[in-house]
């Protein structure tokens, strides 16, 4: 776009009268009246570039420094709670008060590949905790392979369980979450913005969480459900120590870090937003 912009300037011409005049020969120029929020469309690139500035122009703060009083009481599911960030946000959601009860398959055999074992796990903790206020996926695997060096077995599992196990979630989820105005908390990576080499697959799922986490919330924000993600930056979490080996802790988000800031964004009442977590704050 910026090169565009100078090369424009070596076509055109201003006069004194603050008209732009083409010097290119069936190029209309025109003008409007200038303004920060002014951006010019004439490539596909721009409306992209664009849909980004509007996004950061809407951002809502979530940082609510220490209260979290609205934490308390509430009924929190968390999928791959068993360790790494979920585990965190568990640790520090029944410190704040709530009711917390965790699926995965290492811990209670809850399989999100199978969305009737979701169904069924969902149907359980509504009749043991009378209704669900928040569901939160923290599941999600890496594996760190040349996309050419992976098994079928292992394909079908980075896309079962990114995405396909996310899409089982928030289905299973609705009901739950419509009856009491709650929240879907889903999360993606600093990889969703740009394919990585070595772990394609876990980064173009991640990619499309996100965007999976835009439509649904626009599907659902007649019933008043709301549905998030968070986008922490790399984090000191043991699937990512198994992948890429012990790194300078300085270089990683603290999980507990990651955890708060999950749990900040299901205060508000707010909808479509993608919450990037970053050592320097929000």
């Amino acid at each position: 776009a910026y090169q565009r912009a100078i090369n424009a300037q070596r076509f055109s011409f201003t006069c004194d009268c603050g008209v732009v005049r083409s010097m290119v020969p069936g190029v209309r120029v025109a003008t409007v009246v200038g303004a920060e929020s002014n951006m010019k469309v004439t490539h596909p690139i721009d409306l992209f570039i664009a849909e980004k500035l509007l996004q950061e122009a809407n951002k809502i703060s979530f940082n609510t420094g220490d209260n979290l009083d609205y934490i308390k009481g509430k009924n929190i599911i968390i999928f791959g709670g068993n360790s790494g960030i979920g585990l965190e946000i568990k640790k520090a959601a029944i410190l704040l008060g709530a009711n917390v009860e965790i699926a995965s398959r290492s811990f209670n055999n809850v399989d999100i590949v199978d969305i009737e074992c979701v169904k069924n796990y969902l149907a359980q903790m509504e009749k043991k905790l009378g209704c669900i206020d928040y569901i939160i996926n923290t599941a999600g695997v890496l594996i760190k392979k040349p996309i050419d060096m992976l098994t079928n077995e292992e394909v079908h599992t980075l896309i079962n369980i990114n995405f396909i196990g996310a899409v089982n979630i928030a289905m299973a989820s609705k009901q739950y979450l419509k009856k009491s105005s709650g929240m879907l908390l889903n999360f993606t990576s600093s990889s969703y913005t740009r394919g990585r080499s070595y772990y394609a697959l876990y980064s173009s799922s991640k990619a499309a969480i996100v965007n999976f986490t835009q439509a649904i919330a626009e599907e659902w924000s007649s019933e008043n459900i709301k549905v998030n993600c968070i986008n922490p930056e790399r984090t000191a979490t043991p699937m990512r120590t198994i992948n890429f080996g012990i790194e300078p802790a300085e270089l990683l988000l603290d999980p507990r870090d990651v955890a708060l800031t999950s749990l900040k964004v299901l205060g508000p009442n707010s909808s479509c937003h993608i919450i990037d977590v970053r050592q320097d704050g929000l």
